[in-house]
C-alpha cells in the first residue's frame, strides 16, 4: 500500500531502450542476428522494462530492437543455465502479451524441482556461483514471483517459501539484496507465513 514514485524509473528508460537497440544494431551490422543472441542481461531488461509498458511504452525507434529481443526470449528461453533468468522471461513475456512461452517455461521449471513436505518446493543447486543470476535466494523468491503472477499457483508459491524461511532459519539470508528479494516475495505474494515464523 506504499506509493512509490515511479518517476525516476521511467526517466531511465529512454536510455534503456537506446541500450537495446545499440545492442541490436551490432548485431545487425555484424551479421549474426539469425543467431542465440539471448543473455542473463537481455532477459533482465525485458523483466525490468515490463513492468512500465503501460505508463510509457517502447518508442517506435526501439520497437525493433525491443520485439527481436522478444522473439530471440521465445526462442531460446530453454538454452538459457540459469532459473532466475527463466523466471524474468516468463513474467516479461506474460506481461508483453505471451500466453504460451511463459506457461512452457514453468512447465519446465516445475520438472526439475524437488518438493517434500518439510523443505517445500525447491531446485538442487549444480554448484554455487558468484554470478548474479545464479544467487540461489534471489533466485527463489524470484520462482515465488513467477508461479504466483505466471500460474496463479498458490500451493506452488506457498511451497516455494517454506524453502525461503528455512534458509533464514538454517544459515541467512547472504546479503543484503537477497534479504531484500526475500522479504519481497514472502510479503508480496501468498498469505503471510512471516507472522508464524521465527526469523532469528
Amino acid at each position: 500500500g506504499v506509493e512509490v514514485d515511479i518517476a525516476p524509473a521511467i526517466k531511465s528508460l529512454d536510455r534503456l531502450d537506446n541500450w537495446i537497440d545499440r545492442t541490436y544494431q551490432e548485431l545487425k551490422r555484424d551479421n549474426h542476428l539469425d543467431r542465440n543472441n539471448l543473455n542473463h542481461t537481455i532477459c533482465l531488461y525485458l523483466y525490468g522494462r515490463s513492468f512500465f509498458l503501460k505508463d510509457q511504452p517502447v518508442a517506435d525507434q526501439y520497437k525493433t530492437a525491443f520485439d527481436y529481443f522478444t522473439k530471440q526470449a521465445q526462442t531460446y528461453w530453454v538454452k538459457l543455465g540459469s532459473r532466475q533468468s527463466q523466471g524474468h522471461l516468463a513474467i516479461a513475456l506474460k506481461r508483453i502479451g505471451d500466453r504460451q512461452t511463459p506457461v512452457k517455461i514453468l512447465a519446465s521449471l516445475t520438472e526439475r524441482s524437488k518438493s517434500d513436505e518439510e523443505m517445500g518446493m525447491y531446485w538442487l543447486q549444480p554448484q554455487y556461483s558468484w554470478w548474479w543470476y545464479q544467487a540461489p535466494i534471489e533466485t527463489q523468491a524470484l520462482m515465488i514471483e513467477a508461479f504466483e503472477e505466471v500460474a496463479g499457483d498458490r500451493e506452488k508459491v506457498e511451497d516455494l517459501k517454506v524453502w525461503l524461511l528455512k534458509q533464514k532459519q538454517t544459515q541467512n539470508w547472504k546479503t543484503t539484496k537477497a534479504t531484500a528479494d526475500a522479504v519481497y516475495a514472502l510479503l508480496l505474494r501468498g498469505t503471510s507465513q512471516l507472522a508464524s515464523t521465527q526469523l532469528v
